[in-house]
């Protein structure tokens, strides 16, 4: 009887952290690429990349020269 209980709330206890994790989002990547000028586009605003460019993931930054910055400076 004692293995049957400790089986039981290991399988409760299990099931539990199954479900906690399973109910987390996943963050935003840190990094994508830009599908205009394949420039790796972070979610920090620097010298190189000043243009915002916003997704459904989150916010990133792209230089002024591609499409999709020059796009996104239009919208301002």
């Amino acid at each position: 009887m004692k293995h049957a209980m400790k089986g039981a709330l290991a399988l409760i206890a299990l099931s539990m952290l199954v479900g906690a994790n399973a109910q987390k989002p996943k963050p935003a990547a840190k990094t994508m690429t830009c599908p205009s000028c394949k420039m790796p586009m972070g979610m920090k605003k620097t010298k190189d990349a000043p243009i915002a460019v916003k997704t459904k993931t989150g916010t990133y930054y792209c230089c002024a020269g591609c499409p999709s910055g020059k796009a996104a400076a239009k919208k301002k």
